[in-house]
């Protein structure tokens, strides 16, 4: 016999199952941080770091910091020349850019 508590049940549990988050595997093409993108001008992003004002940080020279020995870069090998930048959400930097938020590559 079917109780009413029994069929309350079973009737959430499969109402609910459209919102079980499955693991979906998809590949999609890896999207550049706009230069106009606002997390990009808060952090003074540049494609370029020639076209920066860097001052010395953390032992480094200015002149020394680009994206490619930042803590927070990760090379990109479908897009050379470019890498995921956690500050960014892992979106794509260019390799010789820079931004504010760059932290030396921790040995």
């Amino acid at each position: 016999m079917t109780t009413r508590r029994k069929f309350l049940k079973a009737t959430a549990s499969v109402a609910l199952l459209p919102l079980v988050t499955l693991p979906v595997h998809r590949t999609m093409a890896a999207e550049k941080v706009p230069v106009d993108d606002p997390t990009a001008k808060a952090l003074k992003y540049v494609e370029d770091a020639t076209t920066a004002t860097r001052a010395d940080k953390m032992g480094t020279p200015g002149n020394e910091q680009v994206c490619t020995n930042c803590n927070f870069y990760k090379a990109d090998a479908n897009n050379p020349g470019w890498g995921g930048c956690a500050l960014f959400r892992n979106r794509l930097v260019a390799g010789p850019g820079w931004c504010a938020g760059w932290v030396p590559v921790q040995s």
